[in-house]
């Protein structure tokens, strides 16, 4: 559900490029904005002695060597797997925890070993096996696995269910018996993803040969109970529909049929079978918790705070011991309180009611959230900006937090990294955007050089994450700034519909007008202030560099957007209806697509220009940043284009962030931080 601006700006030419008065800060952040608290988690202390941080300060290299772990599954109450990057790629590791809760964590164990990336999985009822998605170079054509877990980390564990390099699938849902997972793909056509339903154990040669319903458009499967599989259709970001399936003859049935924009995830069958605990902003701001009914559709509230509730679970599979010990609903449940989540860990009886709550006190970014079938315990992975993530152990009868997983952190001192400051702003037509600002303490009369990191999606949002790119700039002497301009999620529905196709620009000119709140500090060189993002962030950079091209000192662009109409003719094709619900159609919108591609205005950019690509990525083509270089160096301009063979939709492979990385910093600290103050 993350995953994820008011009138149009003059194409033909700025109507001022003259910098107006600054915005002035707002002296109380809104309601829905709170100052980010980074309060003592268990074991969060600096590294022993033996990894102690070199006295000449933390280094680039050791912050990419940083591991991190996430995407727990619970096995039970002390076993767990989950993602790990120490390889250098996110692999499956296994691990447990002692009962003491004052016990070190065990030495976790590698489960598997792929050059690529392991993007999720999901264990098997039973906790004999799980399912896992694995792509090539980054091209997100998912591939399913299964890993045998009484093999351990023999190779013979793992075993690929599929082989078709063109084909993207999603990740299996296990029915509550495990007798059989349920999947979509896109192989019939490369564009719309069918339902699957295999039997287990499954058989690769007969695997998803037949869809048992051909669907059209973007399908992923949510939960499979008894013969009825519920299936999310996805036609934007803010527009989504529940379909109830049957396993066996592929009749559907339509479960929230609406007008106009609606969002519905996240939706799991409740113990009963006969609701679904899923998420919806019908009605609402923010998305909320609550039931529905099945049979007549009736929508019971369950949670509704003033933010977004974000990710839902419920126990990952069932045993009779937990049935008769649990008959009651245990839902764990993430709230996103201005880019930093709480997490609940909730009981409801037979009529939908929260009859026991409690919350945990953990105080960062949550990156998922898993309970034990049991239902007893609920294993999170937790980030903060000074901490990279981590795995952590909640008890649901008292919400106490153990630390499950001790990554390396590359001796660093995690006390030194930079914790940010939340800020917030009005714009020139009143809004209220905020953003994170990552600085060490400025000596007296310094002027800061100046990095804002621009978010992707636009369906997306800026949270204090662990990030080694921000972390080095910042201790290097930058100041760091992560703005939620309008578009942003997190902050209402209204707010995030406000770059909308024809709105497009107006998110710009926030970013615009953050810079020049962020100029007029007496700590700040407003001549050194650049431009950095990826995705849909790498557009903003270029669409400030375009636009506001006397305000900024470089760009970095990061797999970004030049071109809307190549873009859309590119991208992959099972993504290209969601694209075209955002930005507009090519049939409809071409004109207009073509008005706000900052690739027809490139004779407006005065900065240099640097930008970093994937040949393999799957939703913005390469052809977009060879695009938008040879057009930057026609005019001479300053203009760096790295890419890479192995990588897609980012940079992913701890070796290419050791080239990409210091290769941003070096251009950056030439064009930015060394440039003479005026």
């Amino acid at each position: 559900m993350r995953l994820p601006r008011l009138a149009l700006l003059v194409a033909t030419g700025l109507a001022s490029c003259a910098s107006p008065e600054p915005p002035k800060p707002v002296p109380v952040p809104p309601a829905a904005l709170v100052p980010p608290t980074f309060g003592p988690l268990p074991e969060t202390t600096p590294a022993p002695p033996a990894e102690a941080a070199p006295s000449s300060g933390i280094t680039l290299e050791q912050l990419l060597d940083v591991h991190r772990a996430t995407a727990p599954r619970a096995l039970g109450r002390e076993k767990f797997l989950f993602l790990s990057d120490a390889p250098g790629t996110m692999q499956i590791f296994s691990a447990s925890l002692d009962a003491a809760p004052t016990a070190e964590p065990q030495a976790p164990v590698q489960l598997t070993k792929f050059p690529d990336r392991v993007s999720d999985l999901r264990v098997a009822p039973g906790g004999a096996g799980a399912v896992f998605l694995k792509d090539k170079g980054g091209d997100e054509n998912d591939q399913i696995h299964w890993l045998d877990l009484a093999a351990g980390d023999k190779p013979e564990a793992t075993q690929a269910l599929t082989d078709a390099p063109k084909v993207k699938h999603t990740l299996p849902v296990f029915d509550d018996a495990g007798k059989r997972f349920a999947f979509t793909s896109n192989a019939r056509n490369g564009k719309d993803m069918d339902l699957y339903v295999e039997a287990l154990p499954a058989k690769k040669d007969n695997f998803g040969k037949k869809p048992i319903a051909e669907l059209s458009g973007s399908h992923a499967v949510a939960d499979f109970d008894g013969d009825r599989v519920v299936v999310v259709e996805v036609r934007s970001g803010f527009d989504q529909d529940l379909w109830l399936v049957d396993a066996k003859t592929g009749t559907k049935k339509l479960l929230t049929k609406h007008k106009g924009d609606e969002r519905w995830g996240a939706p799991r069958f409740t113990r009963d079978g006969k609701s679904l605990l899923v998420l919806t902003d019908r009605g609402r701001e923010f998305l909320s918790l609550v039931a529905l009914d099945i049979t007549s559709g009736k929508i019971t509230p369950i949670f509704e705070p003033d933010h977004d509730v974000q990710d839902v679970t419920v126990p990952a599979y069932t045993s009779p011991k937990a049935e008769a010990s649990q008959p009651e609903d245990i839902v764990a449940l993430t709230v996103n309180v201005g880019g930093v989540e709480e997490v609940h860990v909730v009981t409801l009886d037979a009529k939908r009611k929260i009859v026991a709550k409690k919350k945990a006190d953990l105080g960062g970014v949550v990156t998922s959230v898993n309970l034990a079938p049991t239902g007893d315990a609920a294993f999170v992975g937790l980030e903060r900006p000074n901490l990279p993530t981590e795995v952590y152990r909640v008890d649901v009868a008292t919400a106490a937090v153990t630390r499950a997983t001790k990554s390396h952190h590359a001796g660093i001192d995690t006390s030194k990294l930079v914790s940010p400051e939340l800020l917030t702003m009005k714009t020139s037509d009143g809004r209220a955007v905020s953003f994170f600002y990552y600085q060490t303490t400025p000596a007296a009369g310094e002027k800061r050089p100046v990095v804002i990191s621009v978010h992707g999606g636009p369906e997306g949002q800026a949270q204090p994450t662990f990030s080694p790119l921000v972390q080095s700039l910042a201790l290097a002497g930058y100041a760091v700034a992560t703005p939620n301009v309008r578009g942003s999620t997190g902050y209402g529905k209204s707010f995030s519909h406000l770059d909308d196709k024809e709105k497009r620009e107006d998110s710009v000119r926030d970013l615009s007008e953050v810079g020049k709140f962020i100029a007029a500090r007496p700590d700040v060189d407003p001549t050194r202030i650049a431009l950095m993002g990826g995705s849909y962030g790498g557009y903003m950079v270029l669409a400030g560099l375009t636009l506001y091209p006397d305000q900024w000192a470089a760009g970095v662009d990061i797999v970004g957007i030049a071109n809307f109409r190549t873009f859309l003719e590119q991208t992959a094709p099972y993504r290209r209806a969601l694209r075209e619900a955002e930005y507009g159609s090519l049939a409809k919108d071409g004109a207009f697509l073509d008005r706000v591609s900052p690739i027809h205005k490139v004779d407006r950019i005065k900065a240099p220009l640097m930008v970093v690509h994937g040949t393999r990525d799957p939703r913005v083509p390469i052809g977009e940043a060879r695009q938008i270089a040879e057009a930057v160096k026609k005019r001479n301009l300053p203009v760096e284009l790295m890419t890479f063979e192995d990588e897609g939709h980012g940079i992913a492979k701890r070796k290419n962030r050791l080239v990409a990385f210091p290769a941003m910093i070096q251009f950056l600290d030439k064009h930015v931080k060394a440039k003479a103050a005026p």
